[in-house]
């Protein structure tokens, strides 16, 4: 999985390319969140359009992403999720907790 950061305004782009699935893909994320909370970083938009699958862990990654956020008094949304990520997300009941976007110009204005 290759992570790309952007920044626009007060907002960082989390761009996602690859699986988001067990093994390093999944911790990559956790310890990118975990440095941008570090770095004062506390709105995040991941930008799930070029990620194929994700597995129970790369949920799991997920959740401990939105968590860590809010506790740190930010805010996590989603950005575009592939179709077959947005059925992921769906089953698992993500999609009713995270914020959702398919505009990444209406989704960095909404924080």
């Amino acid at each position: 999985m290759d992570i790309q950061i952007r920044i626009s305004g007060n907002v960082t782009i989390i761009d996602l390319s690859g699986n988001l699935t067990i093994g390093r893909s999944e911790e990559s994320l956790r310890e990118t969140v975990k440095k941008l909370i570090d770095d004062e970083r506390r709105y995040l938009l991941l930008n799930l359009s070029e990620v194929p699958a994700i597995d129970s862990s790369g949920v799991g990654a997920m959740i401990k992403s939105f968590t860590s956020v809010k506790e740190a008094n930010g805010e996590l949304k989603l950005l575009k999720p592939s179709r077959m990520a947005r059925q992921v997300l769906t089953i698992t009941g993500l999609l009713s907790v995270l914020e959702t976007y398919e505009d990444e110009t209406f989704a960095v204005s909404s924080f």
